[in-house]
């Protein structure tokens, strides 16, 4: 533990990391019972890996960037790429898109109308996550695109704006979709999922495998399950329920003003 400090302490003096920050990492090593005696990472390098025995669960914040997260079975807990910020929360790994900064905007001009337009450089604001995929994870996307493929654990999460797109998931599903895109294939045949749409598209697909119980509550918002049949059955307003498989599993879905499709 006093390793830590010391590693700490010894990055806050050489311009590292800031005092904030330092104290923030010190705080976090009072609530992990045996930390591992590995420093936490640092803000704003081009690779960090946590090696903390505590570590439970790994969150991925995508702000005004992309971001793809990957499941990797050779990695005992997450790896980030590209420019991020990272820290420990008790036993969770949470891995921020760094803040925005002068190289993140560009600019160009059109000399007939004399006009400049400023924008952000999606380009230069690119994270990639290497995590264990059978750790839970949590995500939130705030303006930007996530891509997770891969991540087995329980996912959960929020998109405030943007689009994310999820591939061979195989545990419940928690997530919120404000404004923005959703798609999600996988195969859901255990535990509660939940999936709630205010404004915006959500598409999920079952995959082979699935059997889960799906049910809608929907106020202005459109929600049909296509499982084969001729046509797709509209669930909601109605207070019909589909089955997919032996219904093993539950889907509830709260649609206010989107629309969400589930094939199976």
């Amino acid at each position: 533990m006093k390793d830590l400090q010391r590693e700490i302490l010894n990055q806050v003096a050489s311009g590292k990391i800031s005092a904030e920050e330092g104290a923030a990492r010190l705080e976090s090593l009072d609530s992990v019972e045996a930390p591992s005696p590995a420093a936490l990472p640092a803000s704003g390098q081009p690779a960090t890996a946590t090696a903390e025995v505590a570590t439970r669960k790994v969150r991925v914040a995508s702000v005004f960037g992309t971001a793809e997260i990957v499941g990797d079975p050779t990695v005992a807990y997450a790896v980030a790429e590209g420019p991020h910020n990272a820290r420990q929360e008790g036993d969770t790994i949470v891995i921020e898109q760094g803040p925005l900064g002068e190289n993140d905007h560009f600019s160009f001009s059109r000399s007939d109308r004399r006009s400049v337009i400023d924008s952000i450089d999606f380009g230069r604001r690119k994270i990639r996550v290497r995590m264990n995929p059978d750790l839970p994870l949590a995500i939130q996307v705030n303006g930007g695109s996530l891509r997770i493929e891969g991540v087995h654990g329980a996912i959960t999460g929020e998109v405030l704006a943007g689009q994310c797109k999820i591939s061979d998931f195989t545990s419940p599903l928690d997530l919120s979709v404000q404004a923005g895109n959703l798609s999600a294939s996988g195969r859901l045949d255990r535990g509660a999922s939940k999936v709630r749409c205010d404004m915006g598209n959500v598409t999920i697909n079952l995959e082979k495998g699935s059997s889960v119980k799906v049910t809608a509550h929907s106020t202005m918002g459109k929600v049909s399950v296509d499982n084969g049949a001729a046509e797709s059955t509209m669930i909601g307003q109605s207070g019909k329920e589909v089955m997919v498989g032996s219904g093993a599993g539950s889907l509830a879905i709260d649609c206010t003003m989107g629309n969400v499709r589930v094939s199976a």
